[in-house]
C-alpha cells in the first residue's frame, strides 16, 4: 500500500496536460457568462470608439495607420490591466485557500495563468480587433460612403515599421521581449501583491528605475566617465547602435525570465 501511495504522489506531483485542460474547462464553465458579456461589451465599445474617431476625421482623413495607432493604445492599456489581475483568487484569503487546494500542481496553475492571461490575450485580442474594425468599417462605409479607407490590415501596418523590407534579428528580439515585458511585469506583480497589484507594481518599477538612473548618474560623476567617452574607450562604451540593440535584447530576455521566476516562487511561497 505504501508503494502504491508513493507512486500516486509522484503522479500527482508531475505535470499533467490532462489536469491543465481540466483547469481551462473549469474556468470556461464557471466564467462563460462573464467571458461572453466581457467580449460583447468590448466589441460594442470598440465599434462605438472607432465610429466616433472616424466621425472626428469627417470619415475622410482616416487610414490604416489610424487603425494601427488605435489598436496599439487599446492593446497595451487593456493588456496591462488584464495581466495585472492574474491569479484572481489571491485577492482574498478565502479564495486563495480554495485555489491552492485545487487538484493541480503549481506548474499546471502557473502555465494556466500564463496561457490564459498573456498568450491568449496576445493571440485573440488582435483577431477580435481585426474582426470588429473591418465589420465596423464596412457598416459605416455603407451609410457614409466618404469613408473609403475602412479596411484594416495588420500586414500593412507591420510593413510600415520594417526597414527596407527586413527586420534585423536582435531588433526583432528586442521588440518582442519589450512587448512581453509589458505583460509579464504586471503578471509578476499580480502573483506577488495581493491588494492593488497594478499600482504596487508600477510603484515598484518606478522606484527601481529611478534608483538605477540615480546610481548611474552618481557613477558617471564620481569617476568622471564623461571624459572617457570623448576618448572612445571601447571597454566602457558601445561601438555602434547594433551592439546597443544586442545588449538591450539580451537584457530584456534576462529581465523577463527573472520576472517569471519571481512569479513562480511567489506562487510556491503562497502554497507553503
Amino acid at each position: 500500500m505504501a508503494i502504491k501511495s508513493d507512486k500516486a504522489m509522484q503522479t500527482y506531483n508531475s505535470f499533467s496536460f490532462h489536469r491543465l485542460m481540466l483547469l481551462f474547462k473549469q474556468s470556461l464553465v464557471i466564467n462563460k457568462r462573464r467571458f461572453t458579456l466581457g467580449l460583447s461589451a468590448f466589441s460594442g465599445f470598440l465599434f462605438i470608439a472607432l465610429f466616433f474617431a472616424q466621425s472626428v476625421h469627417n470619415y475622410t482623413n482616416w487610414g490604416n495607420k489610424d487603425y494601427v495607432s488605435t489598436f496599439v493604445s487599446i492593446f497595451f492599456s487593456l493588456g496591462i490591466a488584464y495581466s495585472a489581475f492574474s491569479f484572481p483568487p489571491f485577492r482574498s484569503k478565502e479564495k486563495s485557500m480554495a485555489y491552492l487546494m485545487l487538484p493541480a500542481t503549481n506548474g499546471e496553475k502557473f502555465v494556466y495563468e500564463i496561457l490564459s492571461r498573456i498568450v491568449a490575450f496576445i493571440v485573440l485580442m488582435p483577431l477580435l480587433f481585426w474582426t470588429v474594425a473591418n465589420l465596423e468599417g464596412t457598416v459605416i462605409h455603407y451609410f457614409f460612403p466618404e469613408l473609403t479607407n475602412y479596411k484594416f490590415s495588420f500586414s500593412e501596418g507591420f510593413l510600415s515599421i520594417v526597414k527596407d523590407g527586413k527586420f534585423e534579428f536582435w531588433a526583432l528580439i528586442l521588440t518582442l521581449q519589450g512587448i512581453l515585458f509589458i505583460f509579464i511585469a504586471p503578471f509578476a506583480g499580480a502573483s506577488h501583491f495581493s491588494k492593488s497589484p497594478l499600482l504596487k507594481t508600477i510603484l515598484t518599477f518606478s522606484v527601481v528605475m529611478l534608483s538605477y538612473f540615480l546610481f548611474t548618474f552618481l557613477i558617471v560623476k564620481s569617476f568622471n566617465l564623461e571624459g572617457l567617452h570623448h576618448q572612445r574607450n571601447s571597454l566602457l562604451f558601445m561601438k555602434d547602435s547594433q551592439m546597443v540593440i544586442e545588449l538591450l535584447g539580451i537584457a530584456m530576455v534576462i529581465v523577463n525570465l527573472t520576472l517569471l521566476t519571481i512569479a513562480w516562487f511567489s506562487l510556491k511561497e503562497k502554497e507553503a
